[in-house]
This record gives C-alpha cells, structure tokens and sequence, in this order.
C-alpha cells in the first residue's frame, strides 16, 4: 500500500527547519516510508545540486529531483528529462528592462547561477556552490553564451514595479512570470513552469492516482501543488495565507507521514 503513495516535498521551511537540518522524528518517519516502497521527491527552488546534497545527508533519493521551482526535473541517473528555459526571443527585453535599472541581478541556466561580482559569503544560501562570475553578465546572457531559466533580481517593490511594467509593455502581458518572492527579490521566468506542473509530469511518470498523493509546502509557491491533492500539507512556520490554501496544516513533515499510515490504517 505504501508503494502507492508519492510525497512530494519543498525544502526551505518544509523540510528543512530555519536552521537548515531535518529533525529527528521526520527524518527517521521518511526512511521508514522510503523503506516501505514509499515515492519521496523533493520539489524545490534550489538548484539541483542542492537536492542532491540534502539527499545524501538523509541517506536515501527519489526517483526524480524537481529544482528551480519546476524549470528542471531530473531523474535517479542525472539524466535531464524536463528543462524549460525563457524563450530566447525574449531575452533582449528582459535583459533591457532588468540590467537597465543598476540592480544586482543574477541569472540561472540548467546547472549554474551566474554572477556579476562575488556575494558576501553571509549571503551564501547554497548547500553546493554552483555560481559562476561573469563580469559582463548582460552581454553573456544576450549573446546566448546560456540558456537561462530563471532571473533574480534585488531591489525594492517600486522599482520591481518598473520592470514589471518595461517587460509588459514591450513583450506582452504574461508572456514571463514576474514574480515578486520576498520583499527585496523578483524572479523572472518562463510561463510554463511551476512546482505544480513539474509535479504532474511526475505523477504521470510514476502512475500515481490523485488518492495518494501527499504534497508538503510553507510559501506561495507551494500553492500551485496544493490543488492537485487532497491530502496539501502547510508546516512548520507556513503563514496563515498558505495555511488556508492547503488542506491541513501540521508541525512537521513527519507528521505527514504519519497521517499517510494511518490513512491506510497501518503502524509504523
């Protein structure tokens, strides 16, 4: 019965607690449930080698590894089976609308985040540095030395508004999400990816049925997950907002699995 069951799980704040570890209980709940033939897959905004690295610290993987919000999926062997990149003929106003107004800006490709100057090392979030320094970073993307999947831009929501109203204006309204994903941060990226798509294709993948799938998440971008189930899980330090957008709200992600044993009556 266990072998029926995908749990699909974000990172920062799902999984991981504010100090970036797993605690205990979740994580000897989810090596059980692993064990017991269960599908555990990680849905994050991280970068790829992040997963990989949060996956060797617990000891077990999934059958797929869903990064960059849903822009890259990619399988047990490495193997890339699902990458969306931002149209390249949309480059050139977007990079126009972003470089032009003096932000720090830094632009993802499949497998690196790429930089125009250093960070300071307190600002490194990354469990595995994938970053690159280019100096001249808008003439790299604009020549197409990459293929980017994801702009992210620091500033203030005034001028985040400006973008906004640039890309709009000279590309067409929503042919990019432009995503506003923390008070200093927007993300640019292409209108065919979420966490909630990526999801589906793995669904599909692992033939699960809608019944037994369990989906964990904290923040908005969670949200487009949460549909696909009834059994969408808020946790940890999820804001009331997300909190309602999900079915149930519980401590932790072992609490989850819990829930999934007992919904098949079963002891763990």
């Amino acid at each position: 019965m266990i072998n029926e069951v995908l749990l699909v799980c974000d990172l920062d704040g799902t999984l991981l607690n504010e100090s970036g570890q797993v605690d205990k209980t979740s994580l000897e709940n989810l090596r059980r449930f692993c064990q017991d033939g269960g599908h555990f897959i990680v849905c994050t905004g991280r970068m790829d080698s992040d997963i990989k690295y949060i996956e060797e610290q617990l000891g077990f993987s999934g059958e797929f590894r869903i990064s960059q919000n849903g822009a890259v999926i990619k399988n047990k062997k490495n193997e890339t089976i699902f990458l969306e990149t931002i149209p390249e003929k949309y480059i050139s106003i977007i990079n126009q609308a972003v470089f032009s107004k003096s932000l720090r800006t830094e632009v993802s490709d499949e497998v690196h985040r790429h930089f125009p100057s250093p960070r300071n090392p307190e600002n490194v979030a990354e469990f595995v540095d994938s970053s690159l320094i280019i100096e001249d970073l808008p003439s790299y993307v604009l020549k197409g030395a990459i293929s980017p999947t994801i702009y992210l831009t620091f500033g203030e929501s005034q001028v985040f508004n400006q973008i906004k109203e640039d890309i709009n204006n000279n590309l067409g309204a929503g042919k990019v999400n432009i995503v506003q994903t923390s008070p200093s941060s927007l993300e640019i990226f292409s209108n065919h990816v979420s966490k909630g798509e990526a999801v589906k294709k793995i669904k599909k993948q692992l033939a699960i049925d809608s019944k037994n799938l369990y989906i964990v998440g904290d923040a908005e971008s969670d949200v487009s997950m949460f549909s696909l189930s009834n059994y969408s899980y808020a946790v940890q330090n999820a804001e009331e907002e997300i909190r309602e957008k999900a079915n149930y709200y519980v401590p932790t992600v072992g609490d989850v699995v819990d829930e999934i044993y007992s919904h098949r009556g079963l002891i763990k």
